[in-house]
């Protein structure tokens, strides 16, 4: 049943990676801005002041900076969330250690690539190697973060015993 419900999770996770791809490019600026505008209305509202202080680039370019800021960290975040389900269904299939880490990188970098093909038919959307490179390594954070948990989970389990 663990192996059926870690399946699903993968299967979902890939899932929300094509759903977010799927949106057109305005549609996904829009989305990125809302979060802009509600990280800077909380910022104002923890500093109890109206205007921010810091005015170097002229607001538009700000903004243009900090929305693509937003976006690639999603993208990051996205394929991190993926490695990680991907080196539990692995894990629950007998493939770990070395062995799996291959496989875990061939398999996200084989989605971020099939991903931003995708992109190239999305109106208003691009694909880069930028975002691949991007989305690889949110993979190996990902894929970090699992192992390092596990390392310190295991110590911590084998010096108790």
């Amino acid at each position: 049943m663990k192996k059926v419900i870690i399946v699903v999770l993968c299967i979902l996770c890939f899932g929300f990676i094509f759903y977010n791809s799927t949106k057109p490019g305005d549609v996904s600026n829009e989305k990125s801005y809302s979060i802009l505008n509600k990280i800077r209305a909380e910022y104002r509202q923890l500093d109890g002041e109206e205007k921010l202080e810091y005015n170097q680039l002229p607001a538009s370019a700000r903004e243009e900076k900090l929305n693509l800021i937003i976006r690639k960290n999603a993208h990051a975040f996205e394929y991190c969330m993926l490695a990680i389900v991907v080196c539990l269904i692995l894990a629950q299939f007998g493939l770990k250690g070395r062995g799996a880490v291959i496989y875990i990188m061939f398999i996200c970098l084989l989605y971020a690539v099939l991903d931003e093909f995708h992109q190239l038919y999305v109106p208003g959307r691009t694909s880069s190697v930028r975002d691949v490179l991007i989305d690889f390594l949110g993979s190996l954070i990902g894929m970090g973060f699992y192992y390092l948990a596990g390392y310190l989970f295991f110590n911590r389990r084998k010096n108790k015993s």
